[in-house]
């Protein structure tokens, strides 16, 4: 690699961003963006409008009893596989609190009683964002059939004679409510589809449309029988689109909440979401012959990613989500933006940098091989 040559091929690349006045306009709207969430609606965001409700409700509970029972054999078939009932011993802990993925909500049943009380339980609602509607339907079904199962073992207790109706053998059921902090709310989500929306701007747009157009007016070509070799035009383009999208959303990023900033995990999770869109970038660009070529499969492959989640999430497929970049990524940089980060975040880095990887090294191959012709 020859730094000389490394300068001129940088050059260049900025040289002709800041001749691309749509691409200037559009990040300078993204900040006017991040400003506006940064200054308003802080305190009374509610969820809605971008929420989608909670996908996955967890009942935890620390004892067994005929409650849970109950409630085990009487989910309705809408909520069947959106309702988990785990044992509190086999939740996730940190520390001493117990934490939920994003898109979830819980319903914890923790064993009350005390001198002249009978047996009880304390119904903890836990739901994301303040208003609590995102839990409307498991709350709805919980209690519908709490009722139903007080009211059979009343009029069993009514039916089983005077010896037993003085003891407490109806449960007492306490209701409490907290929110679910680093939920999927308003805010925190429109900040990360920002913060998201400028890295793929940069890796999975620009590079392939700027690459083909130099490709059609045979600028490639010259790079090529020029002393430059293809490792170092490919340098240059890992070197400048990386930094580039990199310092759009850390600008974006600390305009929303600027503690992200002092983050290790911020910054490794922008540098594996960065490097992940450049080989997506690069392989589109390597791939099609002309501008509108490029600006095309960019915009097929973000709709064919956005379905391939959605039919995943709304039809319960395990395992396909996980081989995509837009499924580590968004979850990452939300945890950190919404102050949630949790052990289980390094997992999605780690295969988040397996993925940006594998797109590196077949964009690597693919250029060398035809991108530049």
């Amino acid at each position: 690699m020859r730094w000389y040559i490394l300068r001129i091929l940088l050059h260049k690349e900025l040289h002709r961003h800041l001749a691309n006045r749509g691409g200037l306009v559009l990040a300078a709207l993204l900040v006017v963006a991040a400003l506006l969430l940064s200054l308003f609606g802080r305190e009374d965001a509610q969820t809605g409008g971008l929420m989608t409700g909670v996908q996955h409700c967890f009942v935890d509970y620390w004892e067994d009893g005929p409650l849970v029972r109950h409630l085990m054999a009487r989910v309705p078939p809408e909520l069947q596989g959106h309702i988990r009932f785990r044992p509190a011993a086999q939740a996730t802990l940190q520390g001493n609190t117990i934490v939920y993925p994003p898109g979830t909500g819980a319903i914890q049943l923790r064993p009350v009683g005390g001198e002249g009380r009978g047996p009880g339980y304390k119904v903890w609602f836990w739901h994301p964002g303040k208003d609590g509607s995102a839990l409307a339907p498991f709350e709805a079904w919980f209690w519908r059939e709490a009722h139903r199962h007080l009211l059979g073992t009343t009029v069993r207790l009514a039916k089983s004679g005077p010896a037993l109706q003085g003891q407490a053998l109806v449960p007492i059921l306490e209701e409490e409510r907290s929110e679910l902090r680093g939920g999927l709310d308003a805010r925190s989500g429109t900040a990360t589809a920002i913060v998201m929306f400028a890295i793929f701007f940069v890796c999975i747009y620009l590079l392939p449309s700027l690459t083909c157009e130099e490709r059609e007016r045979g600028v490639l070509l010259a790079q090529a029988l020029s002393p430059a070799s293809s490792w170092e035009i490919l340098a240059a383009k890992f070197l400048f689109y990386p930094a580039a999208g990199i310092g759009l959303a850390a600008l974006l990023a600390g305009i929303y909440n600027p503690a992200v900033l002092g983050r290790l995990f911020f910054w490794l999770a922008l540098a594996v979401a960065a490097v992940g869109s450049l080989g997506v970038g690069l392989t589109i660009a390597s791939l099609a012959r002309t501008q509108r070529a490029a600006s095309m499969g960019a915009l097929c492959y973000m709709l064919a990613v956005s379905l391939l989640l959605f039919i995943c999430q709304q039809s319960r497929i395990p395992g396909l989500p996980y081989l995509t970049l837009e499924y580590h990524c968004p979850r990452m940089l939300h945890a950190v933006l919404a102050d949630a980060l949790a052990w289980y975040h390094w997992f999605n880095l780690a295969g988040a940098a397996l993925l940006a990887t594998g797109w590196a090294i077949a964009a690597n191959v693919l250029f060398r091989r035809h991108g530049w012709q």
